[in-house]
């Protein structure tokens, strides 16, 4: 029950957690994004993308507006310091809001996009940031930052397309490479269990076979044998002839003790002449 009070107070504390900074736990401020890997100056590029227009601490709205977006060179993940535009930045093109929307989550959601020509600069990953005019807020909600790739010739840009391939392959191998190494080590700890068991197993007919032999080699001590049952059925039948015969003695010699004189007939005369020969007192 504890478990559960624990579990139960963490799941809370996550779903609170998520409605309060969804954005935070998907990375940080949201971000337009260009609608393709790389772009030649010249060519007209299309950052585009949704963010929730909540407002955080010191974040800007969409009613302040009109926002710029600026090109920073020299950093690729850099944002406006308000009021101060950082040197050497590029004014690219106004950002426009599409409407809002309620979102599931509770928040509210816009859209935004800016369009604008590539300057001819050198070739590199740039940050776009944004700030109104005058600049008092570089960040609209949770719309903090964008990006965007310039190369200076098509040959460049093809090389790009190689290597970012490639770079797609190598994170692709990666991944099923670490998954390998996770199937290895789940098979190899099946296989050590399984040797085990094994083992285990082979202990046990080991010990079964081992206390079968010595069954079958030593009689057991609780069994009575078939000889001594054998002489104990016979003195017992030699003790019942005998108590039948001392039995029928001792009968015979009762019937001979009431054998008296009274009870022989004197007309024998065998008998009669025993009697006279018997000494007279």
């Amino acid at each position: 029950m504890r478990r559960f009070g624990t579990l139960l107070v963490f799941v809370m504390a996550g779903g609170l957690m998520g409605v309060l900074a969804p954005s935070a736990f998907a990375g940080g401020w949201d971000s337009l994004e260009p609608q393709r890997d790389h772009y030649l100056p010249g060519q007209t590029a299309v950052l585009r993308g949704a963010f929730a227009v909540n407002r955080l601490k010191d974040t800007g709205r969409i009613e302040d507006g009109p926002y710029y977006a600026y090109l920073l060179v020299g950093t690729r993940y850099g944002m406006i310091d308000p009021p101060t535009i950082p040197k050497g930045a590029m004014r690219l093109g106004v950002v426009r809001f599409g409407p809002v929307t309620d979102g599931e989550d509770g928040y509210r959601y816009a859209t935004g996009s800016v369009t604008f020509t590539v300057p001819d600069i050198a070739s590199a990953n740039y940050a776009v940031s944004y700030c109104n005019d005058p600049c008092r807020s570089s960040t609209i909600g949770w719309l903090g930052f964008g990006r965007i790739t310039i190369v200076r010739t098509a040959l460049e840009a093809k090389l790009l397309d190689t290597r970012d391939s490639l770079k797609g392959k190598l994170r692709a191998a990666r991944f099923h490479l670490r998954r390998n190494e996770t199937r290895i080590a789940v098979m190899e700890t099946a296989a050590r269990e399984a040797a085990a068991d094994q083992r285990s197993l082979q202990e046990q007919v080991r010990s079964l076979t081992d206390r079968l032999a010595a069954t079958r080699q030593k009689p057991d001590d609780s069994a009575i044998p078939a000889w001594m049952l054998i002489v104990a059925i016979a003195a017992v039948l030699a003790l019942a002839l005998g108590v039948v015969l001392a039995i029928r003695r001792r009968r015979s010699r009762a019937s001979v003790a009431h054998v008296t004189m009274e009870t022989i007939d004197p007309s024998f005369p065998f008998l009669r002449e025993k009697e006279d020969a018997l000494p007279r007192s």
